[in-house]
C-alpha cells in the first residue's frame, strides 16, 4: 500500500531528528521526533475513519519502524487510553533504560521483565524480578517470588512481597508492525501478602526475551503493554 502524504512527512520527521545529538529523557532528539511521527500517524488514521486511532503492536507501520534506528519499543497503556514510543538511553550491567515524552520511561533486565517506572503516576519504584526473569530465559514453570516497592498517596515508600506461579503456555503468534511473529507464551499469576492478585504474560523469542509482554505497574496505573519493535 503507497504511503500517504502525511505518513512520508511524519517519517521525514523522525529521520531528522534520529541524526541530531542524542539527549536523554525528554530532550532526546529520536523520543521527541518518535512521538510526533506516532502522534502524525494516529492523526491519519483517525483521518481516515480508522476505528482505533491509537497504535498498538499490530498496528505500529512497519515503515515507520524501519525508518527509525537504534533500539524502539512501544508502551500502550490501557489505563489512560494510548501508546507512546521509547528508545533505549542507557544500560547498567543487565538493566535496560528506556525513554520517552514528557518525562515517561521505565527500566526492564535484558530478558524484558519490568523493574521500574517514572511520570506514569503511581510508579513502580523498584522490584527484584531476578527469579522470574531466571525461569523465563530457561522456560521453567515453577513458584518464583518478586519484591516490589511503590509509593502511597503521601509519597512513602510500600514494599510488598508477592509469590508468584509461571506457566508454560507454549508456542502463540503476535502480529508486531505488520509480521505475524512466531515466539513461546508463559503466564505468571500473583499474590501477595494482603490478597492482592495480578498476572503477567509474556511472549519469548529463542533468546528467552519477553518481545511482547503485559506487565503489571501498580494498582491504580494496572498493567502495560511493551512490544520491543527493534532490540
Amino acid at each position: 500500500m503507497a504511503l500517504t502524504a502525511l505518513r512520508l512527512a511524519a517519517i521525514a520527521a523522525v529521520v531528522s531528528a534520529s541524526l541530531a545529538a542524542c539527549g536523554t529523557g525528554r530532550e532526546n532528539p529520536i523520543v521527541v521526533g518518535l512521538l510526533d511521527a506516532m502522534d502524525r500517524v494516529t492523526d491519519a488514521r483517525g483521518a481516515a475513519g480508522a476505528t482505533t486511532p491509537v497504535l498498538t503492536a499490530a498496528t505500529v507501520p512497519p515503515e515507520l519502524v524501519a525508518a527509525l534506528p537504534g533500539p524502539l519499543m512501544l508502551v500502550e497503556l490501557p489505563s489512560f487510553d494510548g501508546s507512546t514510543g521509547m528508545t533505549r538511553v542507557g544500560q547498567n550491567g543487565t538493566v535496560e533504560t528506556w525513554r520517552g515524552p514528557n518525562g515517561l520511561g521505565l527500566a526492564r533486565d535484558q530478558h524484558g521483565v519490568l523493574i521500574s517506572t517514572r511520570g506514569f503516576g503511581f510508579d513502580l519504584m523498584s522490584s527484584n524480578t531476578a527469579a522470574t526473569s531466571a525461569a523465563l530465559s530457561a522456560r521453567r514453570a515453577g513458584a518464583v517470588a518478586r519484591a516490589m516497592i511503590h509509593l502511597d498517596g503521601e509519597a512513602r515508600p510500600q514494599s510488598r512481597i508477592y509469590q508468584c506461579q509461571l506457566r508454560l503456555d507454549g508456542p502463540d503468534t503476535i502480529a508486531i508492525a505488520g509480521t505475524m511473529v512466531g515466539l513461546t507464551k508463559m503466564t505468571e499469576h500473583c499474590q501477595g501478602q494482603d490478597g492482592y492478585r495480578f498476572e503477567n504474560l509474556y511472549w519469548l523469542d529463542r533468546a528467552g526475551r519477553a518481545v511482547h509482554s503485559r506487565q503489571w505497574i501498580s494498582p491504580e496505573i494496572g498493567t502495560a503493554t511493551l512490544t520491543l519493535l527493534r532490540p
